[in-house]
């Protein structure tokens, strides 16, 4: 049974999560600070190990802070990639809709607030990944060779992937990639292919992704340091 609660060093909260473990560890996500300790771990024993990790957390949460700044905030004006293209976005109010043109992202919305943009970005988002994407996917198989192995492409928001390939031969990937530069697209397409060939991230896999992405090594990067930025 895990017992939480919050509190409290120097300048940031954390909370504590006691499970059935032996060790302690932290974690700083969306800046929330998370203590995970032993179900009898001594108070004393767990704010001196927050003390000791005190400068690693201040610039761990420093830098979420920075990456949360530059995410594409849903507001008339931001600038947005789509498919490789710079978009500016229009937000207006009234029927729901988004439509695309030439230098143009409209959103059009009921409601003016974040959650409600975002809900209706991301069902655009996953409708276009599947209009636009399959046949791109179905293109770099049929260059590599794998197109017998690739059974299906699926789409699906998540918050740690950007792809997945399964043993059945399924790709997927996460909507957000159409945001990414060309180049970052047709990488994470290869990328998930070649897991189609070689289930694992061993040299073999990465000489067959290098093989048809030669600067996938500038994707990593670009992923890196600014995928976080296609967030919203």
């Amino acid at each position: 049974m895990k017992q939480e609660g919050i509190n409290n060093l120097n300048s940031f909260d954390y909370e504590v999560v006691r499970s059935d473990r032996k060790t302690l560890s932290i974690e700083v996500h969306h800046q929330k600070v998370k203590v995970r300790a032993p179900q009898k771990a001594p108070d004393d024993w767990i704010e001196n190990f927050v003390y000791q990790k005190a400068q690693w957390i201040a610039r761990k949460l420093v830098e979420q802070a920075e990456k949360n700044e530059s995410r594409i905030k849903l507001q008339t004006g931001e600038e947005v990639s789509f498919m490789g293209r710079q978009r500016v976005l229009e937000v207006t109010q009234g029927a729901s809709k988004i439509q695309l043109s030439d230098n143009e992202l409209l959103i059009r919305t009921k409601e003016l607030t974040h959650e409600s943009m975002a809900k209706q970005l991301d069902r655009w988002l996953l409708n276009q990944a599947k209009e636009l994407l399959p046949q791109k996917v179905q293109s770099w198989a049929e260059v590599m060779g794998l197109q017998k192995k690739l059974t299906g492409v699926r789409f699906r928001k998540t918050k740690t992937q950007w792809g997945h390939c399964t043993r059945k031969g399924i790709v997927q990937l996460n909507q957000l990639i159409l945001l990414t530069p060309m180049f970052v697209i047709d990488y994470l397409i290869i990328h998930e292919l070649s897991h189609l060939k070689h289930l694992n991230h061993s040299k073999r896999f990465w000489t067959l992704v290098e093989k048809y992405c030669p600067d996938y090594q500038q994707a990593e990067v670009w992923l890196k340091q600014h995928g976080h930025s296609v967030w919203y």
